[in-house]
């Protein structure tokens, strides 16, 4: 059993663009070649399996599309080193391909979440400089609109066999010969993604991955993995792990930690969408042996009526949640289903390339300490401070400031927002200031007790509560509005509106609902609207104060 974190052997202080960073002294240059030491492991082992299309891939079959899509950016569509190329995708083999290809050669991928609505795409494709677009065939409508808005697009890719409006199908980037290797240098300072987390300005902003961190990440799991997983298991046979991967690959969690674990030598099953009864299925299936979603997939998985059969096949052992703390009731039903299994929390934000600079608990301590994200993944050191920025003492409440070569560089064209999350101390180390509030305990394990962000987390995704505001606002009957999270036993918080109108008029739930509706993403749409027949209640300093409005 572990005891005071997670090992750290090969991990070092450097310097690094100004700053003192811990770092592994031995790691991959970038992400390429984290796949390409799996290709020479693993060449004729399945890497990714999509049970809705009947397609599987070796890593030999993806390495030949790569070389194919990489050439056909380069050659056809004139990207260049360091050129923004978009995926507005689902879980799908083009998204799988795209994103290693754009890594391959030199450009930067700018992740879009896939449920956005025209607006808010508008924003990440004209803020990024978007020079390709690769978008799923039934978003397209929502992008259409855009073609001629934004200067920098010079073309648009449609995923499937034909195109649309004479834009390119995906297919035509795989109508080529495979070269035998592609031609640009990329190291560990140059771009890898652009992936955008919603602002508390309500101005979505673009945290800038670098090859750097998306190796901290792929490094941090060669060091946990072999506690996450059962003794009978090394990384010589890491192929044997089949994950099921059905939360977004547009999320961090499955972009970075899910999807680098598979170039590291794991098989995954690959979902469009998360549809409980379907995710079971095709685990029992496809024998399915890992599992990592957020606790709201948890609970739906156990509603569903086939539920009794993936308990029965006993395939499961290892499973991860995160998104928010395991509630102990959960990590017990869990563990009395798959008593074999391994079953631990994790901890990991779009600035800190998931894990890459995030952690993990260990799966022995999972019911007693079912609440806390456990202990900083290596190389990254996680410090409590106040408002100051002075570490506080055991047992007390701070925010978490978070450091390592995980961290990501900054957020996109905002050097204001930067500089405020971003700080360096006295010894010149740089942090990232996470937002969050923790306690870190006399066992170095650290537990979130409140966020200094006003932010909902719902079903694993982050609602910044000023964003909807923002748009409630704009509606002419409304004065004042107030958006609140609310606990929710699935979902982990729902959304709630409170809403005063404009003094002479009257405005329902409903209206409220069909004005925002189509204009931000359905997940971000409230839950719940409650109409105040009074002005909201402010402080002194006018501003609303939301823990008086939990039960209106």
């Amino acid at each position: 059993m572990l005891k005071d974190g997670w090992p750290r052997e090969g991990v070092i202080d450097e310097w690094f663009e100004g700053a003192l960073e811990t770092a592994y002294a031995c790691r991959y240059p970038n992400l390429m070649a984290v796949f390409q030491d799996g290709l020479a492991r693993f060449g004729d082992k399945e890497i990714f399996i999509f049970p809705s299309l009947g397609e599987r891939y070796t890593r030999r079959r993806l390495d030949e599309a790569i070389r194919k899509v990489a050439a056909s950016l380069i050659e056809d569509h004139g990207v260049e080193k360091g050129d923004r190329v978009a995926m507005i995708l689902l879980n799908n083999p083009e998204f799988c391909i795209s994103y290693l290809a754009i890594a391959a050669v030199g450009a930067v991928s700018v992740v879009i979440n896939a449920r956005l609505e025209t607006e808010e795409l508008e924003f990440q494709l004209r803020d990024s400089g978007t020079k390709v677009l690769i978008v799923e065939t039934e978003l397209y409508e929502r992008v259409k609109p855009l073609r001629d808005r934004l200067e920098s697009l010079k073309s648009i890719i449609i995923t499937g066999n034909e195109g649309i409006d004479g834009n390119a199908p995906y297919t035509s980037l795989l109508a080529r010969e495979a070269p035998g290797h592609i031609e640009v240098e990329v190291n560990e300072r140059d771009i890898c993604s652009i992936c955008y987390t919603s602002g508390t300005t309500g101005r979505p902003k673009g945290s800038i991955i670098t090859h750097r961190n998306v190796v901290s990440n792929a490094m941090a799991q060669l060091s946990c993995i072999p506690y996450l997983i059962p003794e009978k298991y090394t990384m010589e046979d890491i192929y044997l792990i089949k994950q099921m991967i059905s939360v977004p690959l547009f999320h961090v969690t499955a972009l970075h930690t899910l999807f680098n674990l598979c170039l590291l030598g794991a098989g995954a099953v690959v979902l469009p969408i998360f549809q409980a009864d379907q995710v079971i299925e095709s685990m029992i299936e496809e024998e399915v042996n890992f599992f990592v979603g957020v606790t709201a997939m948890f609970w739906l998985l156990r509603m569903q009526p086939n539920y009794p059969q993936l308990v029965d096949a006993g395939n499961v052992e290892v499973m991860f949640q995160g998104g928010s703390p395991m509630p102990p009731e959960l990590g017990e039903l869990m563990l009395k289903d798959f008593p074999a299994a391994l079953i631990g929390n994790g901890f990991g934000m779009t600035e800190t390339t998931s894990i890459g600079a995030g952690s993990l608990l260990p799966p022995e301590q999972v019911i007693k300490r079912g609440s806390s994200i456990g202990w900083p993944t290596p190389p990254t050191l996680f410090k409590v401070v106040d408002e100051r920025l002075q570490e506080v003492p055991l047992e007390e409440p701070g925010e978490l400031l978070i450091s390592g070569s995980g961290t990501c560089r900054g957020y996109w064209n905002l050097p204001d927002k930067t500089s405020e999350s971003f700080v360096i101390d006295e010894e010149g180390r740089r942090w990232h200031r996470s937002g969050d509030v923790v306690v870190k305990d006399e066992e170095g394990f650290y537990t979130i007790v409140d966020r200094k962000k006003d932010m909902i987390l719902r079903g694993g995704e982050n609602v910044y509560c000023v964003e909807v505001e923002n748009l409630i606002i704009m509606n002419p009957k409304v004065l004042q509005v107030a958006v609140i999270g609310v606990p929710d036993q699935v979902l982990g918080e729902k959304i709630k509106a409170v809403v005063f109108p404009m003094p002479g008029h009257s405005i329902t739930a409903d209206e409220v609902l069909e004005f925002c509706t189509g204009k931000i993403a359905d997940y971000k749409l409230p839950d719940f609207v409650a109409i105040s027949d009074m002005p909201l209640p402010m402080n002194p300093g006018g501003k609303i104060m939301k823990d008086k409005l939990r039960d209106m």
